[in-house]
């Protein structure tokens, strides 16, 4: 018998994180299950350029886009067309659906009848969530568009499947999707981006799914995603992602009222956060934090059990939120959390740093965790494109969305 050798040829990728302050680029070198950093830079952009989570000027954004990658094109030696981004929007709308399809027939499952099968399950979970959305927000169907479509598991006759349906003979199938969508106008500066850099972009990736990836190995978890322009709240339960939810409410506000009563500069602020000082300001601040939490919390969980495990994000020290959150008791509120409050930290275990005259760039207590979640989540859409189903689903998509 003869075998065919096939190289496998690296994928190389652009990942690019806008941020209030800074455009941030990596170049990926993606082959297999690994990431290799190939190189890294940033862009200082001015303040005024994004406001609470709207680009103000997308001309001046899109030229520091394209200033970072440039600088890092130069530095890398490497040209790369393919890039994948993150979205600057207040409004994302997160919908999971648990959907249930039963078959005529035990027969085995051929490809046609996988697609009918995906086809009918993906149609009855747009159909329920643009309802949901029309309901609390008043967007209709056309107002978004959907940005990820995401597969959490199939069960077939009860049992946890391993995404693969093809030649199998249930007669139930239970499919856990989660949908996420963005308004229009905002999926349209996409296009203005594509149009100004002249580069392909592959996908959208919100830092808030970005950052669920971290915790596949996690049915319940709080991830409280806290930017010095605002925060996010992501809460994961039993495997669904019930909601990410953005407010307007930031770390700015402590660091200027700091400012206000002390001679220091935002870095000696930020440097000193976690000790015992400015403890008037922190009480104050970590008051409206706690109401916040718990108010959001409530909505989202409604009258489920909120996780106890929670992760936070900030790229400063966090020591004195995280202490003061574990001593405040929620069940105050009218939030049901069954144990005291424990921060977790993600597994980082697949990427290569090649960059050696830089130190470890990764740890969960700074910004970077947001783009090694970005990493991870560009890899795993990577590896889904060699799915047979995740193939089957995105031609759904494109043929009922």
């Amino acid at each position: 018998m003869n075998f065919e050798k096939k190289e496998i040829t690296a994928k190389y990728i652009w990942i690019i994180d806008i941020w209030t302050y800074k455009i941030r680029v990596w170049i990926c070198k993606m082959l297999n299950r690994n990431v290799e950093l190939i190189w890294y830079w940033e862009k200082r952009q001015d303040i005024n350029d994004i406001d609470l989570l709207e680009i103000k000027n997308l001309e001046n954004v899109c030229e520091n886009i394209r200033q970072a990658i440039e600088k890092a094109e130069i530095d890398a030696k490497i040209k790369i067309s393919d890039f994948m981004i993150n979205v600057i929007s207040p409004n994302l709308f997160f919908e999971s659906s648990n959907i249930n399809y039963t078959r005529e027939n035990t027969n085995q499952i051929d490809e046609k009848e996988a697609y009918e099968i995906l086809k009918s399950l993906e149609t009855q979970a747009f159909r329920n969530h643009y309802k949901r959305i029309k309901n609390s927000t008043w967007y209709s169907k056309s107002d978004l568009k959907l940005i990820i479509s995401d597969i959490i598991s199939i069960s077939l006759d009860s049992e946890v499947n391993n995404k693969n349906i093809i030649w199998t003979n249930p007669k139930n199938i239970s499919l856990k999707l989660l949908n996420i969508f963005i308004t229009q106008n905002k999926f349209e500066l996409k296009e203005q981006i594509w149009k100004y850099l002249k580069k392909n972009i592959t996908n959208i990736i919100p830092s808030e799914f970005a950052l669920i990836s971290l915790f596949n190995h996690k049915k319940n978890v709080v991830i409280i995603d806290l930017w010095n322009s605002n925060t996010s709240i992501i809460v994961k339960k039993d495997n669904f992602v019930l909601w990410a939810k953005k407010l307007s409410f930031w770390i700015n506000d402590l660091i200027k009222k700091i400012r206000q009563n002390y001679r220091l500069t935002r870095i000696d602020i930020i440097n000193t956060i976690d000790s015992d000082s400015y403890l008037k300001e922190k009480t104050e601040f970590l008051e409206i934090f706690k109401d916040i939490i718990a108010i959001s919390l409530e909505d989202i969980l409604k009258w489920e059990i909120c996780p106890n495990d929670f992760f936070m994000v900030w790229w400063w020290a966090n020591k004195f939120i995280k202490d003061f959150l574990q001593e405040t008791n929620f069940n105050n509120y009218n939030l049901k959390l069954v144990k005291s409050i424990s921060f977790i930290s993600p597994k980082i275990d697949f990427i290569d740093d090649k960059i050696t005259e830089n130190p470890l760039w990764i740890d969960s207590v700074k910004s970077n965790i947001n783009i090694y979640a970005m990493i991870k989540t560009a890899l795993d859409f990577i590896k889904k494109d060699k799915s047979k189903i995740e193939r089957t689903l995105k031609e759904i998509i494109q043929e009922i969305n």
